[in-house]
């Protein structure tokens, strides 16, 4: 795994921290698709995927994985 996937996983497992902590809930949908994400970095997403992801991150309040690295 690269230090590109390392990184997005580690972001996913660090938004299920933030949910399980009451600081950023997810939804249903979100916390399907992060777990997806965390399970399975290396598979490429989609621009709408990374965008969604980007906001999730955002919202809480996780630094921002580089613009292309997703």
């Amino acid at each position: 795994m690269t230090e590109l996937h390392t990184q997005i996983e580690a972001t996913a497992w660090a938004l299920f921290e933030r949910h399980r902590d009451g600081t950023a809930p997810l939804t249903l949908k979100a916390g399907s698709f992060v777990g997806q994400v965390a399970v399975c970095p290396e598979w490429p997403l989609s621009d709408r995927q990374r965008a969604w992801f980007g906001k999730l991150i955002d919202r809480a309040g996780l630094p921002p994985i580089s613009e292309g690295d997703a």
